[in-house]
């Protein structure tokens, strides 16, 4: 049973690991992305982790140590997401309540050098910080050989028989919370959201949102959150929508185990509207 385990562990992990590796660094969105956004009660919740370009990417497999939690929400309740090593999708399981139910997932730090400083440049100035180059440079930091750190914050909103409910801050780092009570059924309307950093609604922030059609079609488009730090997505129906947020920030290589000097956090929200 060990073997069996490790072999399943080597396996998944070397799979991670060429995504990683063949991934661009520019724009490498991860999302959650159920199979079905819409359940009845007693069927199975299956969703994929996804990291990619342009709502369209790698499946990750199920690795207990790339995440520091993995749970199901419900409005009184939470329920950790148990799987095996390599399971794709990583997420299948009966939920335990009605209504709006939401899967939450953040990720362990990982690590990223970078040979190649204009891939750096091009990172920050597409996820809105274009002033991290000058301040890169006036700390007379190297231009290659240096490391980021990042972590993903996600989420994904599911109906469960009817969406009644209430999302809620549950506590990550930088993360989206729907703000609407009680969706109906169809939610093809204006939907407003707060970005939580450090558990405060963060003003000004860039969004960046993909609306895919049942073909697969991809739009993208950019926003910003109000200086309540609340952004109102606009939906149309038979539309999945993905938004993502990036806060980037300069570190002390001393606090943590690789020397990075640069932190990336990621919040994303995923659903579908009828």
């Amino acid at each position: 049973m060990k073997r069996l385990y490790k072999t399943q562990l080597i396996f998944a992990t070397i799979s991670y690991i060429s995504c990683i590796i063949s991934c661009p660094v520019l724009a490498h969105e991860f999302w959650i992305e159920p199979k079905k956004y819409k359940l009845n009660i007693g069927d199975v919740l299956s969703a994929s982790l996804f990291v990619g370009q342009d709502f369209s990417g790698y499946e990750n497999p199920y690795i207990k140590n790339n995440f520091s939690r993995f749970e199901v929400l419900y409005q009184n309740e939470s329920q950790k997401v148990n799987g095996r090593i390599g399971d794709r999708p990583a997420l299948n399981l009966i939920p335990l309540h009605k209504g709006l139910t939401v899967i939450l997932y953040q990720s362990s730090p990982t690590y990223l050098t970078y040979n190649d400083f204009q891939k750096f440049i091009n990172f920050t100035e597409e996820k809105g910080f274009p002033e991290i180059q000058r301040k890169h440079l006036s700390l007379n930091l190297p231009e290659k050989g240096f490391k980021e750190t990042y972590t993903r914050f996600s989420k994904s909103f599911i109906s469960v028989q009817n969406s009644s409910g209430k999302d809620r801050y549950s506590g990550m780092e930088l993360e989206w919370v729907m703000e609407d009570t009680d969706l109906p059924y169809n939610i093809s309307k204006n939907i407003s959201f707060s970005l939580y950093y450090k558990g405060i609604p963060h003003p000004n922030s860039q969004v960046t949102i993909f609306s895919k059609n049942d073909a697969g079609k991809v739009k993208k488009s950019l926003a910003r959150t109000d200086k309540n730090g609340i952004f109102t997505l606009s939906t149309v129906p038979n539309m999945s929508y993905l938004i993502d947020s990036v806060i980037i920030r300069k570190i002390e290589p001393t606090s943590n185990p690789e020397g990075a000097i640069w932190e990336s956090l990621w919040a994303s929200a995923t659903l579908k509207s009828d």
